[in-house]
């Protein structure tokens, strides 16, 4: 018989850990060992959890391997087979998002070792699932791998119950977690009601239910004990967690109010459960009436908690959990239960049964009340019954390798678009010719370029195209549109099944279309593919690919996308119907890029992703546009938001529009960035000039106080200029002699890395 291989990626399990998800993993590992003989599970853990494999797998026996995942420090770049990926200090949207590479990029080496899963499921919360599957649908691992995610309780849904500060990267969280049960192979509930409030909660299309598998699972490990005799005294018991959502106010505001309104009644209310908030723990001891005071205790929990159990009424008043052990925990040791009624794990398709074995109430203080006060006057309770259902991992199907349809490969429409960059054309040329995708047409658009030197370019383009005879034309605008009308152009002349848009000065990796086209044809639920972005700004940084800082993204992410652009750089691959039926805005002067992706992602179109540096962006300072200020800025976004389509992605959470707007830093992508670690790898997005023109601009400076030896020195550097800037009005600027000067001097002292590292500190400090 074949044996099963089953990862599950945590951060929690019992006995090692605290938290529910980790009991309950415990309790599958158990049913499942004891279900089916030809079954291995393999745990995927950080390894900043101390948790020893040996006794890990001591433990369970040796059908249950743990394997711990180091994540990388900040700076820390990764290389494998199929590129470089870039270091979690890039991944602005959120620090998941790093996370979830590391275990991606693991779980790759796993495989590449000869250890394949049959099945990988992931939690919900974190979305540490996004990366692997982005891997997997692009073909470049886990194909034979069923990809879950398992809805406990994701990070998004929880935001709708309690107050959460969110910061940028809580929005980034949010979508990656709503991507991950998005582009899943399978979702796994608890309850049937979990899945469609998950279903309607991100605005999932009913489609997205044909994937879900609802499983009820083992939530207790099958022991249970006898209740003892009645006490002579039941206490109220609050035994889950201080968070806002478990509604430890409502409990107290019950407790204190039964108290007051029952003299006969003397017990206590106790809180034994953690509080991870400290000034929330003191908000709510604070709601503790004074006079009261002596009847409410909190503790931790300890070893007197099942006897607290046992001989009290258990009361969760949750607003949202998908299954609570906790509740069955208590049933099945004799606890009288108290639950909420309108919380979905608790609701008319859970085990539980008013009544019958617990008694619930609906939402008030007052409700809570009545319902404490049934539980302590009544009699015993029968426990909950409940049954595990067969997990969906022994009744597998071999999976469905996605391939495209058999056929000629689709042409692919590049258009690059120019505006005074002729010196970059070569290279981005070259980088294209080097595709190893073969069906590709190339258009350059050249937006009223004024700078001699690119028509001299283009001209011997042209003429080298048509001796070759390739597919590559020049299309001149005779007058200037901005980066929409040249985009638009392009697109119009293009006659590929896909279009990609390239800046003059960027460059493509030579695999990035291949990958793509592939997996764009296999699924057509996908209108584009999203490359991740290397910045450089020296042609020797671009040849060892020694970046400079990254640019990472979500593809379809319509809360962030309100905020900033972290659906795509410039570059991507699109289907050209998307293209025809939405162009670019030429109305616009300034993000549009943003703006298109803003009305895509708002209608639902999805893309995928890729982990690996695809795309090679210059960030040279004289052939880019300058960022705006934040009043520019907050203008452009304000007309954006007014031009999107209405109404917005069912998805969207409208807290993210007044995440910290106050204290925005723009970035040339167009993303908003409000945290030191969003900013440690960027310049200043008011200022970007390198180091090097600000120290050689003061000395300058002092060199013009001298009438003799300034103009001595210009004429023994020499008087002419090889290289023009390129900004929004100001075409064709000569680029001052100091800056060629102190650019080849840059270059020249790279190739000693020790004295170029002192200098530069030496710079920084004279800055």
């Amino acid at each position: 018989m074949k044996t099963t291989r089953v990862c599950i990626i945590t951060d929690e399990l019992y006995p090692f850990t605290a938290g529910g998800i980790g009991r309950l993993i415990h309790n599958m590992l158990k049913d499942g060992l004891a279900r089916q003989p030809a079954l291995e599970f393999h745990l995927l853990v950080p390894e900043r959890v101390e948790m020893q494999p040996a006794k890990v797998e001591l433990y369970f026996g040796d059908r249950v391997k743990l394997h711990l995942c180091r994540f990388r420090e900040p700076k820390e770049g990764a290389v494998d087979a199929h590129g470089l990926y870039p270091p979690p200090v890039a991944f602005r949207d959120s620090r998941w998002h790093a996370e979830s590479l590391d275990l991606m990029r693991h779980l790759k080496a796993l495989e590449a070792s000869g250890l394949c899963f049959d099945v990988i499921e992931f939690p919900d919360f974190r979305g540490w699932a996004f990366c692997t599957l982005q891997e997997k649908h692009l073909g470049l691992a886990f194909q034979d791998a069923l990809l879950s995610v398992r809805l406990h309780s994701s990070y998004g849904v929880l935001v709708h119950y309690e107050p959460h500060t969110m910061e940028v990267e809580n929005i980034g969280r949010v979508e990656i977690e709503r991507k991950s049960l998005l582009d899943a192979d399978r979702v796994v509930a608890h309850l049937p009601c979990i899945a469609t409030f998950n279903q309607r909660f991100y605005g999932f299309d009913e489609k997205w239910l044909e994937k879900v598998v609802v499983e009820f699972p083992p939530v207790t490990d099958g022991a249970s004990s006898m209740p003892p005799a009645a006490p002579a005294r039941r206490d109220l018991v609050f035994v889950t967690k201080i968070q806002p959502f478990k509604r430890p106010d409502l409990f107290i505001r019950a407790a204190a109010m039964l108290m007051r309104t029952w003299p006969g009644w003397n017990g206590r209310a106790i809180l034994a459960c953690h509080a991870f908030d400290q000034d929330y723990l003191a908000e709510i001891q604070g709601l503790v009436p004074p006079d009261l005071s002596h009847r409410f205790f909190f503790t931790r929990p300890g070893p007197e908690r099942e006897e607290l159990m046992r001989s009290g009424v258990v009361v969760i008043p949750s607003d949202y959990e998908s299954v609570n052990l906790t509740a069955y925990e208590a049933s099945a040791v004799g606890a009288r239960l108290v639950l909420n009624g309108s919380c979905l794990a608790f609701g008319d398709d859970s085990p539980f049964v008013d009544g019958v074995n617990c008694h619930k109430f609906v939402g008030s203080t007052e409700g809570l009340m009545g319902a404490m006060r049934r539980a302590l006057e009544g009699p015993d309770l029968r426990p909950v019954a409940w049954t595990a259902a067969r997990p969906y991992w022994e009744s597998l199907t071999p999976v469905h390798r996605r391939v495209p349809a058999p056929g000629p490969e689709p042409l692919v429409s590049i258009v690059v678009t120019n505006f005074n960059l002729g010196h970059h054309l070569p290279e981005t040329l070259a980088s294209l010719a080097a595709s190893s995708y073969p069906e590709v047409e190339v258009i350059i658009v050249d937006d009223a370029s004024t700078a001699p030197f690119d028509q001299v370019v283009l001209e011997r383009i042209e003429k080298s195209a048509a001796e070759s005879g390739s597919d590559l034309r020049v299309i001149r605008s005779p007058v200037r549109r901005g980066l929409a009308g040249a985009r638009n152009m392009g697109v119009r002349a293009s006659r590929g099944r896909y279009v990609l848009p390239l800046d003059a000065e960027d460059c493509l990796a030579p695999e990035f279309l291949s990958w793509a086209v592939a997996a764009l044809e296999a699924r057509p639920e996908y209108s584009g593919a999203v490359p991740t972005v290397g910045c450089f700004v020296s042609d020797e940084e671009l040849a060892s690919r020694q970046f400079s800082d990254f640019a990472t993204f979500l593809g379809d992410c319509p809360t962030y996308a309100l905020v900033g652009n972290r659906v795509s750089g410039a570059t991507l691959l699109l289907r050209r119907s998307v293209l025809e039926r939405r162009p670019y805005d030429e109305r616009l002067s300034g993000y549009e890029d943003w703006e298109l992706y803003l009305r895509l992602v708002q209608e639902g179109h999805r893309f995928l992703v890729t982990n690996q540096v695809q795309v090679f962006e210059r960030r040279d300072p004289r052939s880019r546009h300058t960022a705006p200020g934040a009043k520019r800025h907050f203008q452009r976004v304000s007309r954006m938001l007014e031009w999107a389509p209405k109404p917005l992605h069912p998805s969207v959470r409208l807290f993210a529009v007044l995440a910290h707007a106050e204290e925005a830093v723009v970035d040339p992508f167009g993303a908003i960035h409000r945290d030191e670690a969003s900013e440690r790898s960027l310049e200043s997005a008011s200022d970007e000039r390198p180091m090097r023109y600000t120290v050689i601009d003061m000395m300058n400076s002092t060199l013009k106080r001298m009438p003799l030896v300034h103009p001595l020195l210009k004429r023994a550097l020499g008087a002419t200029h090889s290289r023009t800037v390129s900004q929004e009005g100001n075409p064709g600027e000569p680029v001052p002699l100091r800056y060629e000067v102190v650019d080849r001097l840059n270059t020249a002292l790279k190739q000693v890395p020790f004295l170029h590292t002192v200098l530069k500190r030496a710079a920084e400090k004279t800055a």
